[in-house]
C-alpha cells in the first residue's frame, strides 16, 4: 500500500514539473495585424483543406491558411480560417492568439578577411 501511495505521489510530482516545463515552453504569441505593425513580412500563404487541418486537429471546421511572416531572424506563423482570410475580417486578424511567434538569435559575425594581395605572373 505504502509504494502505491509513493508512486502516486511521484507520478503527481512529475506531471506536475512536466506542465510548468510544457507552459515555459510555449512560444509568444501576437496577431496578424500586430505583426505587421512591427514590421513583418509576408513570406508564404499555404491554403490547408478541411480534410486535411483535420488530421492535425478534429475541432477544425472550414480550411485553414498558414501564414508564415518574417522579420529580420524572426519568423511568425498564423493559423487562420479561410474565411477569415478571404475577407480580411478585423476581427479575427486582431485576435492576439492568432500567431506563434519564434524569435531567432541573431546570425554570428562573420570573420572578416582580407581578399590575397593580387600577384603578378613570374615569367
Amino acid at each position: 500500500m505504502r509504494s502505491a501511495s509513493l508512486g502516486t505521489l511521484f507520478f503527481a510530482a512529475l506531471a506536475s514539473v512536466s506542465s510548468c516545463a510544457w507552459a515555459q515552453e510555449q512560444p509568444p504569441q501576437s496577431s496578424f495585424t500586430g505583426l505587421l505593425a512591427k514590421d513583418y513580412e509576408v513570406k508564404a500563404v499555404t491554403l490547408v483543406p478541411l480534410d486535411v487541418a483535420k488530421r492535425a486537429t478534429e475541432s477544425v471546421k472550414t480550411d485553414t491558411v498558414v501564414v508564415t511572416l518574417q522579420n529580420k531572424q524572426s519568423v511568425a506563423v498564423c493559423y487562420i480560417a479561410f474565411a477569415n482570410w478571404a475577407f480580411m475580417n478585423k476581427t479575427s486578424l486582431d485576435t492576439p492568439t492568432l500567431c506563434e511567434v519564434r524569435e531567432g538569435a541573431a546570425a554570428p559575425a562573420e570573420a572578416t578577411t582580407t581578399p590575397p594581395a593580387a600577384s603578378s605572373p613570374t615569367p
